[in-house]
């Protein structure tokens, strides 16, 4: 059967929607930038499930991604988060991978196929305030090389170059920016 009410949208987006729902929902950006929290909101909002990398790792290794990190090495753990993200069904689910995965080309080759990519941007003060003691903590994988200005300089090209949309994440609730996050991607057309 041919489905109808198939829209292409313009290239810069490199998208194909089925004007009755999109695949899934993906939130990129740093640690603290709210990815988890506004992720958990907006599969509630639109009753979808909900996927969180990071508890999946510590239900599959039991252990958190920063124990696992401490325990195998940064490259050990991008390549389980890539494994992990390459196993999951994105249908009908908002994701919140690691701020990491942006380096994961293939992972990002799935994600950007099976969701639309919503990168959350924010500054360096907001996350060190909102991470606190726990900035160090995080699992965060080149922060204690290149500190978090550094780490940050260098994902953020990555995370605008995957991203179909993006936000400013600041002082909202997790409420506000969930709804931000869909009225904005349905004030474009976006059927979710």
């Amino acid at each position: 059967m041919p489905v109808t009410g198939l829209r292409i949208l313009p290239k810069r987006w490199g998208l194909v929607y089925n004007d009755l729902r999109m695949k899934g929902l993906t939130f990129i950006g740093m640690a603290g930038v709210g990815k988890s929290a506004v992720g958990k909101v907006a599969a509630g909002i639109l009753g979808w499930r909900f996927a969180d990398l990071d508890k999946l790792i510590l239900e599959t290794q039991g252990i958190t991604h920063h124990e696992y990190m401490k325990a195998n090495g940064e490259k050990a753990l991008s390549d389980l988060e890539n494994r992990l993200t390459l196993e999951l069904d994105l249908s009908d689910t908002v994701f919140a991978p690691p701020g990491s995965m942006v380096y994961a080309a293939v992972a990002m080759e799935k994600i950007k196929k099976d969701s639309i990519v919503v990168y959350l941007e924010t500054t360096p003060d907001i996350i060190e305030k909102r991470l606190g003691d726990r900035l160090y903590k995080n699992g965060i994988i080149g922060l204690e090389e290149k500190g978090l200005t550094g780490v940050m300089a260098e994902r953020i090209p990555l995370y605008q170059k995957y991203a179909d949309y993006t936000f400013q994440s600041g002082n909202q609730t997790k409420e506000e920016m969930a709804q931000k996050v869909i009225d904005g991607l349905r004030t474009q057309g976006v059927k979710i």
